[in-house]
């Protein structure tokens, strides 16, 4: 007994020594920069940059010239901070924010059937679309709340909200929807106005089904004289790109009879 513990302790300390011989010898030896940059990146690899994590990401901005600008969950301050040590040239970076298009809460949602199965959107969307009548419409079980690496959604009333303070942009939310009714965009202005509803039914339809549901009704670009907006397929959408004239399209909004025009 004593020679077989003895024996197995002699194998472990010659592994270990076999180890440690062969970390120092075949240890590469990182770029301090990558090293630096990394510790300024936040760490939570969401991969909204394309890569497929933070250390990742900083070594392509070493190696390959790779734009900081890209990660989106980064201050300003910090940012410059990564153009100071790469040498490149900062510019405006604009915040991204997630936008939920569906306004319909918990209340509002018109059941064909009660959904009894796994608590998920996408299991729930596989099973006649979790027993809505409405299609296009927001399932309300929180998987882009559950998948945001951030904690910038949260479930109200059976709808996201979305928190613009700690929203990056990354895109996760919007990987997780399985109806696809959240979408990524640029906030160019003080406020961001978009329509919060997905839904191609026509306008009967959605008189019958949802009271809070775009209808196509064309009021927002029959009044729109620069192409705020525009009715396509039955769907009012927004021009983000013309939306320095804050107050006209906010009075625009103003005249949607479903007060589906929402800003941010």
């Amino acid at each position: 007994m004593v020679a077989s513990v003895l024996g197995m302790a002699g194998l472990a300390v010659l592994f270990a020594a076999v180890l440690a011989f062969a970390d120092k010898r075949l240890k590469l030896e990182e770029d301090p920069a990558v090293d630096k940059i990394s510790h300024l990146l936040p760490g939570v690899n969401c991969g909204a940059c394309g890569y497929l994590s933070c250390h990742d990401f900083a070594e392509h901005i070493v190696k390959e010239g790779a734009d900081p600008r890209k990660c989106r969950a980064i201050s300003n301050d910090i940012r410059e901070e990564l153009f100071k040590i790469t040498g490149g040239a900062g510019g405006t970076v604009y915040p991204r924010i997630a936008l939920v298009h569906c306004a319909a809460e918990s209340k509002d949602k018109k059941p064909l059937a009660e959904y009894k199965g796994v608590m998920t959107c996408r299991a729930a969307d596989l099973v006649f679309g979790a027993g809505m009548q409405c299609v296009y419409g927001c399932i309300g079980f929180g998987d882009c709340a559950a998948a945001c690496p951030f904690g910038a959604l949260t479930m109200v009333k059976g709808l996201p909200r979305v928190d613009p303070e700690k929203c990056t942009g990354c895109g996760k939310c919007v990987q997780a929807c399985p109806r696809g009714i959240i979408s990524i965009r640029e906030k160019r202005y003080e406020k961001l106005f978009y329509v919060a509803c997905s839904s191609h039914d026509d306008i009967l339809r959605v008189k019958q089904i949802c009271a809070v549901g775009c209808i196509g009704c064309g009021i927002c670009a029959k009044l729109s004289r620069k192409g705020f907006f525009e009715v396509s397929d039955n769907l009012s959408l927004p021009d983000y790109s013309k939306q320095e004239d804050q107050e006209t399209v906010r009075g625009l909004a103003g005249k949607c009879p479903t007060k589906v025009i929402k800003e941010i």
